[in-house]
C-alpha cells in the first residue's frame, strides 16, 4: 500500500498536502497523526507542526450478490454510561466558564511539568470567584513554605484565566485544603495576640503577612471592642498592629 508522511501548520493543511501527493480523495486514504505541536504551558501557544502518515486504502473485493442488500450493522444505543461530567459549574457565566477552563489547563500542564500527578477541579466560590482545587499525592512541593508556591501559581493562573476576556474572574488556587487551614490558623493567631495585647496593655506587631492575610485578622477582630487593628509600613515592611483600646 502506498504511504506518505507530510507536515503542516494545521492538521487540515497536512492532510491536504498528503492527498495532493497521493492524488487521492479523502475517502480513499487512511490518516494517522504521528506528531502534534507541543503546548507551552497552555497560555504561551504551541511550537512545531502536525505530521501525518497517509496510506491509500485498497478497494475491497466483494463476494456478495450485487442484488442482495447488505444487512445493516446494528448500532449500540448510547446509554450515556461513558459520558463525562461537566468540568465547569453551570452556575458560572459563559465568560467565567472559559476563564476557568483556561486556568484549569494551565495548572494541569504546569503540575505535569513539575512531575506531579494531579487533577484540577473547578468550583464556584463567592460571586466573581472561581476556585481551582488541585488534588493528588504529595502536594507539599506545590504548596511551598507558607503557601508561597501556591500563591505564585494562583497569580499566574489568574493572568492566564483573564487573558482572553473581560470577566475579571477572581481566581483562587488551593491544594490539600491549605487555604481553609491557613485562614483558621490566622484567626486563632488573631484571637491569641488580641488577648496578649489586652493583658499587657501594649501593642502587638505581626510582620510578614500578605495583604489578604492581614484582612483576615482585621475581620476576625473587628467586633472586639477592646482592641483595634491597623496596618503600617510600606511594601514588604508593612505589618499589622493589634492595639488595646484606651478606656
Amino acid at each position: 500500500m502506498e504511504s506518505v508522511e507530510v507536515s503542516g501548520k494545521t492538521l487540515e493543511e497536512a492532510k491536504a498536502a498528503a492527498l495532493e501527493q497521493l492524488q487521492a480523495t479523502e475517502d480513499q486514504v487512511a490518516f494517522e497523526v504521528i506528531e502534534e505541536p507541543k503546548k507551552l504551558l497552555g497560555f504561551l501557544g504551541t511550537t512545531g507542526d502536525f505530521r501525518v502518515r497517509a496510506t491509500r486504502i485498497e478497494t475491497p473485493v466483494t463476494t456478495s450478490d450485487p442484488g442482495e442488500a447488505e444487512p445493516e450493522t446494528p448500532v449500540a444505543e448510547d446509554t450515556g454510561s461513558d459520558a463525562v461530567a461537566p468540568a465547569v459549574p453551570t452556575a458560572l457565566g459563559s465568560e467565567q466558564q472559559a476563564a476557568a477552563l483556561r486556568a484549569q489547563e494551565f495548572l494541569a500542564e504546569t503540575t505535569r511539568l513539575m512531575g506531579l500527578e494531579t487533577s484540577v477541579l473547578i468550583h464556584e466560590g463567592e460571586p466573581g470567584e472561581i476556585i481551582l482545587e488541585i488534588t493528588g499525592p504529595s502536594l507539599g512541593l506545590l504548596i511551598g513554605r507558607h503557601g508561597a508556591t501556591l500563591d505564585a501559581l494562583q497569580l499566574l493562573a489568574a493572568v492566564v484565566a483573564n487573558s482572553g476576556g473581560d470577566c475579571g474572574a477572581r481566581i483562587i488556587v488551593d491544594a490539600e485544603n491549605y487555604r481553609a487551614r491557613r485562614k483558621d490558623m490566622l484567626r486563632k493567631m488573631a484571637f491569641s495576640h488580641a488577648e496578649k495585647a489586652k493583658r499587657r496593655g501594649q501593642e502587638v506587631v505581626i510582620p510578614d503577612l500578605k495583604a489578604f492575610e492581614r484582612r483576615i485578622i482585621h475581620l476576625a477582630l473587628r467586633d472586639d471592642p477592646e482592641v483595634e487593628t491597623y496596618s503600617e509600613g510600606e511594601g514588604d515592611d508593612r505589618c499589622l498592629v493589634i492595639s488595646p483600646r484606651i478606656p
